[in-house]
């Protein structure tokens, strides 16, 4: 969900803005019509010249008539074999707690709402996810009661009858991108011409809870000062409009390429790439307080890796290893392997997916996907063996949601976004020049409503991607 600074490579700053976002009016009209499914991606710059957001819509009918063409697909397929299988430490080499706590406040925007701001954690009791979930996602209606609801344009099936987002904006892609039959995407925010000079994106997460004060969600997004030195947090509204800062960056309250977390309490936490640097809570109020001293960090994930505890974990890149954060600011090891050689974010899978349950990182360029399992197992589950490509950002999408059960990823190597499903096929969603995510520039999200969203700092662009009149996956 980031982006990555490493000394031995390069700058990376990633982004994660997740947030429930209704689409434009311009692309996002709902009439009848059959299900396909959509993203929004985000991307920005490498370059401190232009940042900008797109959103990434489904479209096209069940008939195959798209205004998209159809993107390649790979069936490549992973075993449970699939690369090396490795047994590490699943605790630790000891417990740090944090100190002092540097609190300062800006004028920002707190909020009353109290959505819930926990990741969706996995199965506490066995390795293997729970996959009985419902593909429409409801639970607590009756098969009447949801045939006569609505279908809303967000990435969910509204109306229960398996089709998703029918009948929203199915206009090809902007930045003359390929998108699969079903999808499309839009630009939701350009940081140069929307709000002026500023450096690197570091990551994107949802807006909820007293972080956002209107209904549904919001987007949170970091980005450097111009001068790469400081960094702060915007927030952006569901249609990319910027709602002001929960911290200004010209502040310089937190260090340079911040990634993004909720965690104990709905609080937001935040890491840097910086060496030695803290591990941050932002509280609504635009109060900065240090946890505990950690650095090097460009995955942080919160939520229940098949333990039945829900934690905040960080992975270290200097150390190759992975650090259980706990509420107390105390700093534990978890695993610590070569293997884990510049882990660049950690994902934790949905109790309802097949994933098996566990913690995933994935390295920059090397080996691929791993699973640490509760008895600390380390499993080279995806390698990019595969071919889905190297590059900095996982995320897990809602089996019930319009995305279904894979992960998705943002290829350097193809210049696409991919999806990979848990027998390790694969298959891109969107392709284009414009995609040249590079490597350390990249980051994503998905909101609630299942809307997936992205950016690159090659361009400076924010993106989303959502579901629009396709029948699945």
């Amino acid at each position: 969900m980031h982006a990555h600074l490493s000394s031995a490579l390069s700058l990376r700053s990633m982004l994660v803005i997740p947030a429930m976002l209704t689409a434009h009016e311009n692309w996002r009209s709902c009439a009848a019509s059959n299900g396909r499914i959509g993203y929004i991606l985000t991307m920005m710059g490498k370059r401190n010249i232009l940042g900008i957001v797109i959103a990434l819509v489904a479209c096209g009918d069940d008939t195959g008539d798209s205004a998209t063409t159809s993107a390649t697909t790979q069936t490549t397929s992973a075993t449970s074999t699939a690369g090396t299988s490795q047994t590490t430490a699943g605790a630790s080499g000891g417990t740090e707690t944090g100190g002092g706590s540097s609190a300062t406040t800006t004028s920002s925007s707190s909020s009353s709402s109290s959505s819930s701001s926990s990741t969706t954690s996995t199965s506490g009791t066995s390795e293997s996810s729970d996959s009985s979930g419902s593909s429409t996602g409801e639970t607590d209606t009756t098969a009447g009661e949801c045939a006569a609801q609505p279908e809303v344009c967000d990435g969910l099936d509204n109306n229960c009858n398996d089709l998703f987002d029918e009948g929203c904006d199915c206009t090809p892609p902007d930045l003359d991108l390929t998108a699969s039959l079903g999808y499309t995407a839009r630009v939701i925010l350009d940081i140069p011409a929307d709000l002026g000079s500023y450096g690197f994106l570091g990551d994107v997460e949802r807006a909820l809870g007293d972080y956002w004060e209107q209904p549904g969600e919001g987007v949170l997004f970091s980005v450097n000062d111009p001068s790469n030195t400081g960094s702060g947090i915007g927030i952006l509204d569901q249609d990319g409009e910027f709602q002001g800062w929960l911290l200004d960056p010209a502040a310089k309250k937190l260090p340079k390429n911040p990634y993004l977390e909720y965690a104990y309490g709905g609080v937001l936490y935040v890491c840097t790439t910086v060496n030695g640097d803290w591990i941050y809570k932002v509280l609504p109020d635009g109060t900065v307080e240090q946890v505990v001293q950690h650095g090097n960090c460009e995955g942080l994930i919160y939520g229940d890796r098949g333990d039945g505890i829900e934690s905040l974990y960080a992975s270290n890149y200097q150390e190759d290893a992975i650090y259980r954060i706990g509420e107390d600011g105390s700093r534990t090891l978890l695993t610590q392997d070569p293997d884990l050689t510049v882990v660049v974010d950690l994902a934790i899978p949905p109790k309802t997916s097949e994933f098996p349950s566990g913690l995933y990182s994935i390295n920059q360029t090397l080996l691929g996907v791993h699973r640490l399992d509760t008895k600390g197992a380390l499993t080279l589950e995806f390698p990019y063996s595969l071919g889905f490509g190297v590059g900095e950002e996982m995320s897990f999408a809602d089996p019930t949601s319009a995305f279904r059960d894979h992960f998705y990823h943002l290829s350097a190597t193809l210049q696409a976004v991919v999806r990979v499903a848990p027998d390790g096929s694969w298959d891109t969603i969107l392709t284009g020049p414009k995609l040249n995510y590079g490597l350390y520039s990249t980051g994503g999200a998905f909101s609630t409503n299942g809307a997936f969203f992205f950016f690159s700092n090659e361009d400076a662009l924010i993106m989303r991607l959502q579901a629009c009149d396709i029948t699945g996956q």
